[in-house]
């Protein structure tokens, strides 16, 4: 795995997640009506019904991940380890987030998604681009005679 490959896989996980977020808003008519009458006749769930609590969590998770992606773009060295506790992070609140109803285009999304996340943790912690993120010295200065 090369620097160029992993942030090429990083790139193609950016642009999955915006067309998850697009398929989103643009594919309801995919899901059939009976199945989006039987979701809207589910009470609504404590993320609905309390959006500022919903979105003090989800928020910060989301700018969290975000952050983590910019640092894994740039071998930061906490990168790795900030990702993969926001990972956890989101994988733990995913329970608490009520019932949701994809089209089978959502679904693709967000398996492919979470696919490409998983092997960008793997190549981030067990390939040879894994050096990279390791902490960087700074620049030695020359020495001053004086």
């Amino acid at each position: 795995m090369t620097v160029f490959r992993f942030r090429l896989l990083l790139s193609l996980y950016i642009i999955l997640c915006l067309a998850q977020a697009a398929a989103g808003w643009y594919s309801s008519h995919l899901i059939s009506p009976a199945m989006q009458a039987a979701w809207e006749a589910e009470p609504d769930s404590w993320d609905i019904a309390n959006l500022p609590l919903s979105l003090s969590i989800l928020l910060p998770l989301a700018i969290g991940s975000f952050a983590g992606v910019i640092g894994m773009f740039t071998f930061k060295s906490w990168a790795r380890s900030f990702s993969l506790y926001f990972t956890a992070a989101t994988i733990i609140a995913l329970p608490f987030s009520g019932t949701w109803v994809f089209s089978w285009l959502d679904y693709t999304l967000v398996e492919i998604t979470a696919m490409v996340w998983g092997a960008v943790m793997a190549l981030a912690y067990y390939s040879p681009v894994s050096s990279q993120f390791s902490h960087r010295q700074p620049a030695q200065k020359a020495a001053d005679p004086s």
